[in-house]
């Protein structure tokens, strides 16, 4: 998958050339990526303060510079695996953990932040797709753009589903650690004893601290409105201004992008970059001039993460070879 993403990019390279990038490099405006950096470090301070509201609720109480570092380590590292973000979770869980708390403690802060993160991304995609669709009253990619929102809305409803039968009490999560699994994997009872706690860390949340549940969604949206002025300052560093709709759309792209398993999305950012302003703006090469910046951007958050790992201690081949956590 890294070889055939490479090929991708080298393609579309090929294809549209360089001059754009270059000429957009040139264009490059001081005051335009202060900006930018001033808004990515007020997301992770949201996305940090978000962290901390649900780990508190659960019973956890990691620092606060804790939890910045292991958000931007975890972030970093995971977007260098298949599953993307997603699959730095585990390393924030550990990073995370202070003193005498139970990882299963940690791990229940984590999922519940991803799920609010999650939530936000999935109501922002349909919120974005709706934008273009009115933006765009006729054609293809008002058409694509609807199929796209509403494909969304299923993994949404079955998120709501999954808080709903919390906030209820019940164990949706049951049949993962349950009697027939635990016969599959008699080795691993203990990965199935800490998803058990997770999961009643998780009801007790949803039960009893609704309103940080709230506070945290509320949070998860702000964060989003935040990331769409990111975006325009990232851009605009660049002299490459976009409308609205056209804009929200590379949003939306970049996480489709991550849902292809290539290590960084390699290739794939850029191929779904020049597809999205291409079918908005019809110039595809100025989509290949915009997956570049966002790869640039992309390219950043993965070198402060690894650094930020290595800095607290750890590093891919320790990752690997460290002995196993207990879940309690």
């Amino acid at each position: 998958m890294l070889l055939a993403g490479a090929a991708t990019l080298a393609a579309l390279a090929w294809w549209f050339g360089v001059g754009g990038v270059l000429a957009a490099l040139r264009a490059a405006s001081p005051a335009g990526l202060l900006a930018y950096l001033a808004l990515s470090i007020a997301i992770l301070l949201l996305q940090a303060s978000r962290w901390a509201l649900v780990s508190a609720a659960v019973g956890g109480a990691p620092r606060f510079g804790r939890l910045v570092a292991a958000r931007v380590a975890g972030d970093g590292l995971g977007s260098l695996l298949p599953l993307a973000r997603v699959s730095g979770d585990p390393l924030r869980a550990v990073l995370a953990r202070s003193g005498d708390t139970p990882l299963s403690t940690a791990t229940a802060g984590v999922a519940i932040d991803r799920l609010l993160e999650l939530i936000g991304n999935l109501l922002a995609v349909v919120v974005y797709v709706g934008v273009f669709s009115l933006a765009t009253v006729r054609g293809t990619s008002a058409r694509t753009s609807l199929a796209l929102g509403a494909a969304v809305l299923v993994p949404l409803a079955c998120m709501a589903v999954l808080v709903v039968q919390l906030a209820r009490g019940n164990r949706p999560l049951a049949p993962l650690y349950g009697p027939r699994v635990r016969r599959w994997v008699p080795r691993h009872q203990h990965w199935l004893d800490g998803l058990r706690r997770v999961e009643e860390h998780l009801v007790v949340f949803f039960r009893a601290h609704r309103a940080s549940f709230v506070i945290g969604l509320a949070c998860t949206i702000l964060i989003e409105c935040v990331v769409v002025f990111q975006y325009r300052a990232l851009l605009g560093a660049f002299g490459v201004e976009l409308e609205l709709p056209t804009l929200l759309m590379v949003l939306v792209g970049g996480g489709v992008a991550r849902a292809v398993p290539t290590p960084a999305a390699i290739g794939a950012l850029e191929a779904v970059q020049v597809l999205a302003v291409g079918a908005a703006t019809g110039r595809a090469d100025l989509g290949f001039v915009v997956g570049v910046i966002v790869r640039l951007h992309e390219t950043l958050l993965i070198l402060v993460g690894l650094a930020t790992l290595s800095a607290l201690g750890f590093s891919p081949t320790r990752i690997a070879t460290t002995p196993r956590v207990p879940p309690a």
